[in-house]
């Protein structure tokens, strides 16, 4: 489910009503939510409320100019970019409502719908047996603004609908449901009073999204959420598209708003963001579209900066590993800004005087220092960073490793070192088979060093030593075998 947020101009450009029918239409529901919203947000009314109230509209009208204004907004953001004069499409949209306004009062008097409650939910919500689709669906939809009339909270609305919708068993009435608790929960304020307060945006993106993603169950809804049972015991039984938009909306909110996703390190809400945006993939499109995708880069960019890198790099001890653990984050982040911020600090940590004398922490053997090494080069040869630049940088620490290998002689020591010869021997075949050696003129010197080894006449007595039985010497040559071949030492 692709949910992309849409502004006031293009939200009523998609409901240009040119009969009073048209306005009970989603698109216009949402075009009337936004044009009546300094009259509808204070009295905690939805438009869809507003459509199917007779007193409602009356009110609406004996307001003073909220219903010239609101018509007046929805006629300028219609006509925007076009030729038509903005009083025409007023004039027209007169009309259209007050035609809209008188149907509905003598369909409401003809039908004479009863105002729903807990008491009479379940009668009401059943389809009479001579009773067509068309007349079942008004009158659910004139009942459920007529027993809404009176509640006067978010909270109390939201739960007389769920009460309802656990007394509706027909499509027809969970979609009249639907409808009324989509527009409901719109808001942040409503939100709140059926999930609760969520401890931080991520926390409340994760709920979202497995209620979206119909991958809830009846019984996650947060501990503390007001309504949470009844309202997780719908969503999991009915198909609620409505409503799943809805929530689609309170995401996009969530992640384009500044309040981090979690209470964790830099480190954790940078991976967050990362994993975030896979996680809010749905059919192959992400929710938000381009605005989600913006913010999320937003998010990344804002992590990642002068501020904030040395916090992201604490616990490193070398320009080495700050190197690794900012490749390993330009590989996973997305967005041209942070992408290039990291791909800038490498180079620049890469570009500091002597730097092959600094890539490795102080205290570590040769062999971990060789491994290290090995470990820089083959993050920077698999980077997704510039083709010149890692070919460049990880030169540069091929350089490093011969240099430590030349002033070591690590691998010239094999014949006349310490312990037998098959240790010896074992030490380097286990470094070839990590990938410790930089490719090309170092990892053959290694190779070539081992394979001199094993020609020297001990070699093989000291790598059978104590392997009496005949069944067990071959397994040793087996097992040598198969270490040899993944070192690409034979």
């Amino acid at each position: 489910m692709a949910f992309a947020p849409r502004d006031d101009v293009e939200v009523a450009k998609a409901a240009v009503c040119e009969e009073a029918g048209d306005l009970f239409a989603p698109e216009a529901r949402e075009a009337i939510t936004r044009a009546c919203a300094g009259y509808l947000g204070p009295r905690k009314l939805t438009a869809i409320e507003l459509l199917y109230n007779p007193r409602h509209q009356s009110d609406l009208m004996n307001s003073g100019t909220s219903a010239m204004q609101a018509v007046q907004k929805a006629a300028s953001w219609q006509v925007r970019g076009m030729s038509v004069p903005v009083s025409e499409r007023i004039r027209r949209l007169w009309e259209i409502v007050d035609e809209a306004k008188l149907q509905m009062a003598e369909r409401v008097e003809a039908a004479a719908p009863e105002a729903l409650s807990n008491d009479n939910a379940a009668h009401l919500l059943t389809q009479g047996l001579d009773e067509e689709d068309g007349a079942f669906q008004f009158r659910t939809l004139c009942s459920l603004a007529a027993g809404l009339a009176e509640k006067k909270t978010w909270a109390a609305k939201i739960e007389t609908l769920l009460t309802a919708g656990a007394s509706a068993s027909g499509p027809e009435a969970i979609a009249c449901i639907d409808q009324f608790l989509a527009e409901a929960l719109r808001t942040p304020e409503a939100l709140t009073d059926v999930l609760g307060k969520f401890e931080t945006a991520g926390d409340g993106v994760i709920a979202l999204l497995a209620l979206v993603a119909e991958s809830a169950g009846p019984r996650d809804h947060p501990p503390k959420a007001p309504l949470g049972q009844p309202f997780y015991a719908l969503m999991t039984r009915a198909p609620m598209e409505a409503t799943r938009a809805a929530l689609a909306g309170h995401i996009v909110r969530l992640v384009v708003g500044s309040e981090k996703m979690t209470n964790k390190s830099l480190s954790d809400e940078i991976v967050f963001v990362v994993d975030l945006r896979e996680t809010l993939i749905f059919d192959g499109e992400l929710i938000g579209g381009e605005a989600v995708q913006e913010a999320l880069e937003r998010r990344l960019s804002r992590s990642l900066s002068d501020q904030t890198i040395d916090i992201l790099m604490q616990g490193t001890k070398s320009p080495g590993e700050r190197v690794l653990r900012a490749v390993a984050l330009h590989r996973k982040v997305f967005g041209e800004a942070a992408r290039d911020y990291l791909e800038k600090y490498v180079v620049e940590l890469m570009g500091q005087p002597k730097i092959e004398t600094k890539l490795v922490p102080e205290g570590l053997s040769v062999r971990q220092q060789i491994k290290s090494l090995g470990s820089l080069h083959r993050a920077l040869v698999g980077s997704s960073i510039a083709e010149r630049s890692k070919e460049r940088m990880a030169i540069q620490v091929e350089q490093a490793q011969t240099a430590l290998l030349d002033k070591t002689r690590l691998l010239e020591k094999l014949n006349d070192g310490t312990g037998s010869a098959a240790e010896r021997l074992m030490r380097v075949v286990d470094l070839c088979r990590e990938g410790a050696f930089t490719d090309g003129a170092n990892v053959t010197r290694a190779r070539s060093a081992a394979q001199k080894l094993m020609k020297r006449p001990d070699f093989l007595d000291s790598y059978l030593d104590g392997a009496e039985q005949k069944g067990e010497r071959a397994s040793r040559l087996r097992d040598l075998q198969r270490k040899l071949a993944e070192a690409r030492i034979v």
